[in-house]
Parts: structure tokens; sequence; C-alpha cells
């Protein structure tokens, strides 16, 4: 089994690298990075399109080489150039090749600094994953060793999120993480005063957390795992400071469920789709 780490050829940033270091090492697994080069359909007849292909083919081998000298030695790693009509379906393929277990990309940089960011391969790559997408924000960074301490389920209190919770207590139990399960919602403003009545939001997170400890034990079967489980409450007057009120540390990772649809086996309900845009730390979308 491995941790899958898609770069684009000519691609920079470092994120996506750095965050599949951290999952590979909290899971002792070993680490594919690939890069894949779209091939033109159908082939032209013309030296242009050679002449293309030769330039994204030096860009992919770039971009592995600054691969290689960003990974830790502590790491087992393949290096990989694929060759496909999509980047999509060049990465889906490998994933099923090398038995990925989760597929790791970094953000669009058209997204804000510290911040998750769908671009176009990750929203296309969505579609169709039969594993869980794992996203870095823009401009993630980890120390040399790192790994996951903390893995925080985003919370709805549906089916789904109890299969959920069940599925990222067993995975903090075998990497040595502990589980948060946190709530988030975005509360209107006084409109004259700018802000919610005094001792408002206390008294509801108050009810959201007793909710939060009934949902949680049954669903980890009252347990002892159901009593180790911390619980929180962000709430703000945007989705952005409803997570910047929860706190985050290094090696924290947020898991959010997603639905499926007729055609998306990932699908993000407006609710998920702000949080994962919001998240100041690396999110991990699993199918449910």
């Amino acid at each position: 089994m491995s941790i899958l780490i898609a770069l684009a050829p000519g691609e920079r940033g470092t994120s996506a690298l750095d965050l599949g270091a951290v999952l590979a090492r909290s899971g002792d697994e070993r680490v594919v990075v690939v890069t894949v080069v779209p091939t033109p359909w159908p082939p032209s007849p013309y030296r242009v399109d050679a002449e293309f292909l030769a330039l994204q083919e030096r860009a992919a081998q770039e971009v592995l080489e600054q691969a290689r000298a960003r990974l830790d030695d502590d790491l087992a790693v393949e290096y990989l150039v694929r060759h496909d009509r999509s980047v999509p379906a060049g990465l889906l393929a490998v994933a099923a090749q090398v038995g990925a277990v989760q597929v790791v990309l970094g953000s669009s940089a058209s997204g804000g600094y510290g911040r998750v960011s769908l671009g176009g391969v990750a929203d296309r790559l969505l579609h169709s994953s039969e594993v869980p997408v794992a996203l870095a924000p823009r401009g993630f960074v980890a120390r040399a060793g790192t790994r996951v301490r903390r893995v925080t389920v985003a919370f709805g209190r549906s089916d789904g999120d109890s299969d959920l919770l069940r599925t990222a207590a067993g995975v903090a139990d075998r990497i040595g993480a502990t589980l948060r399960v946190a709530c988030f919602a975005v509360h209107p403003v006084n409109v004259f005063s700018g802000a919610v009545p005094d001792g408002a939001d206390a008294l509801v997170a108050e009810e959201w957390r007793r909710l939060l400890d009934r949902d949680i034990a049954r669903a980890l079967d009252g347990g002892a795992l159901a009593t180790r489980v911390e619980t929180v409450v962000g709430q703000g007057d945007s989705w952005s400071a409803a997570l910047t009120a929860v706190a985050w540390a290094e090696g924290d990772v947020l898991a959010i469920g997603t639905s499926s649809s007729a055609i998306s086996r990932f699908f993000l309900g407006s609710h998920a789709s702000k949080i994962v845009r919001s998240s100041p730390v690396p999110v991990v979308l699993t199918p449910r």
C-alpha cells in the first residue's frame, strides 16, 4: 500500500510533498510521487506536438528531481512519470496500479495562502477516485519527521458522519494519533451591534457539546475510546472565523466525509465545501 503524491510538471510548491510525507510516515506507508504528462489526442503529425511533449517531459523530470531533494531519507519512495490523455485519468490509473490508500494534492495557486483551494485537477479527480483524497493548504510546510498527531472529524450528526467517525477512530488508533470531533457553524450577527447577544453563543456551544457526546457514544458503541474523544464547537460570523475559533496545531488533519451522487463518487454539500475552503490544516476527503 502507498501514499500517492501528485505533482504537475513544472510545479514549484512543496505542500503536497510535505503532506504526503507526513501521512506516509504516520501510517508506515511507502510513497509514490507521480507527475502526469498529458498527451495530445488525437495525435498530431506536426512537429509542434513533439516539441511540446519534450518540454513537458523535461519539466516532469525536473519536478521529480526537486521531490528527491525534498523528501526525507526515512521514507521509501518511488518516482514515476505517466503519459496519459488527461491528468486525472493518469492519476487514477497509477493509484490503481500501486495500490494507493490516499491521493495527495496541493492547493491551487489561485487560492488564499494557508487555506485549501481545489484546482481543476482536484475537482475532476474527486468525481472518480475510489480512495480518500488529501489536500494540503497553499504554503503548507511540515518539519522533518512530522507525523499526524490528531485527527479532527468534521461532524454534522448524520448517519454518514457516524460512519466517518468510526473509520477515523480506527485510523487514529492505528497511527497513534488522538481523535477530536468538531462542529462548525456560522451564526448571524445582530444587525445593530454586529455581534451575537451576550451568552447566547456559550449556551449553544454547551448544548452542541452535550449532543456531540451522546452521538459519539452511540457511533463508537459507548466503548472506552468514546470517553477519550475531545469535542469542540467552532462558531463565527463566517466559515473562516468558525474554523479559526478552534485551536489547531502541528500534526493536525481535518477529516470530512463526502456523499456520492449519480455523477460523482465525491459530492461536497454547501457546508462541507465551505469548511474545506476555510480549513487552515490539511483536509482528508473520504467517500462514504
